[in-house]
C-alpha cells in the first residue's frame, strides 16, 4: 500500500517538472509573442498547485507511515 503513495508523489513531480518544461519551451514563446504575458500567471498558478499537491500527500505519507 506504501509504494503506491512513492508512485503518486513520483508522478506528480514529473508532471510539475513536465509543465515547466513545456510552458518555458522556446518553441511556445516563437509561436506566439504574447505567450509570456498571457501565461505567467496561470504558470504560477500550476506550479502552486504542484507544490501544495506534493505537500499535501508528503504529509499523508507521513502520517500513514507513523
Amino acid at each position: 500500500m506504501n509504494w503506491m503513495y512513492v508512485v503518486i508523489i513520483v508522478m506528480v513531480i514529473i508532471a510539475a517538472v513536465g509543465t515547466l518544461l513545456v510552458g518555458m519551451s522556446r518553441q511556445n514563446r516563437a509561436g506566439n509573442p504574447n505567450y509570456d504575458k498571457r501565461t505567467k500567471k496561470y504558470m504560477v498558478g500550476l506550479t502552486a498547485m504542484y507544490a501544495l499537491s506534493i505537500i499535501i500527500i508528503t504529509a499523508l505519507f507521513v502520517m500513514i507511515l507513523n
